[in-house]
């Protein structure tokens, strides 16, 4: 009986026991299963590119822009001007000499010749801004400065200086060269020329300037 009884607290002792551990395990289990979630490590985010435009490039654009509005600006009274040289040709026709046409004549041939060149000049400027240009509000906006001042000066010479530089030379070819001086013609040609040439190149500044909007449309 005795045997019996210290069988029967055994097995509970190690019923009691067993229980104990188990508990334990499922404790220690659940600890690990806290502790292991509270040491996740948060993803670090990418560091953020430099999107700044560079200040030279800055500078570059707003040159050109500058340029184009100085041209704009030389070039503002021009047709009037032309137009009175063609006036003074007419009174020279009557019979009303001007010692001083065949000067005002190559004055206004190698102010052409100037507009000529300054249009050359940014024409190239332009073009070297479309491999350079980089997608900004700031380079958007000077590109959108030049395509006002371009598409202007391409309206005065298409439909106003070409025009009257024409009426200019018909006009001069009628004259006697006693009356004028024997260049007056071959100056006179050289505007009508030089404003044709004028159009075809803001013609081309133009249609880059436009290029140019696209590619800095942020």
């Amino acid at each position: 009986m005795k045997k019996l009884l210290l069988a029967v607290i055994s097995v509970s002792f190690v019923s009691s026991v067993s229980a104990a551990d188990f508990s334990l395990n499922k404790l220690n289990v659940k600890n690990v299963g806290l502790k292991a979630e509270g040491l996740v490590i948060p993803s670090v985010p990418a560091p953020k590119q430099d999107t700044a435009v560079p200040q030279d490039l800055v500078n570059k654009f707003t040159q050109v822009k500058n340029d184009l509005w100085r041209l704009q600006s030389d070039t503002t009274w021009l047709r009037s001007d032309i137009n009175r040289l063609e006036s003074e040709a007419l009174r020279i026709t009557q019979n009303n000499s001007n010692p001083f046409f065949q000067n005002d004549l190559r004055q206004m041939a190698s102010d052409m010749s100037r507009y000529d060149s300054d249009a050359q000049r940014i024409s190239y400027a332009v073009s070297g801004l479309l491999s350079v240009a980089q997608k900004s509000p700031e380079l958007n906006k000077l590109a959108q400065d030049m395509d006002w001042d371009a598409r202007t000066l391409l309206n005065t010479m298409q439909f106003d200086v070409e025009r009257s530089a024409q009426n200019l030379e018909n006009t001069v070819r009628r004259l006697s060269p006693a009356l004028v001086g024997y260049d007056a013609q071959w100056k006179a040609m050289d505007i009508t020329r030089y404003s044709r040439d004028l159009t075809w190149k803001l013609r081309t500044i133009t249609s880059d300037i436009r290029t140019l909007l696209s590619r800095t449309q942020p």
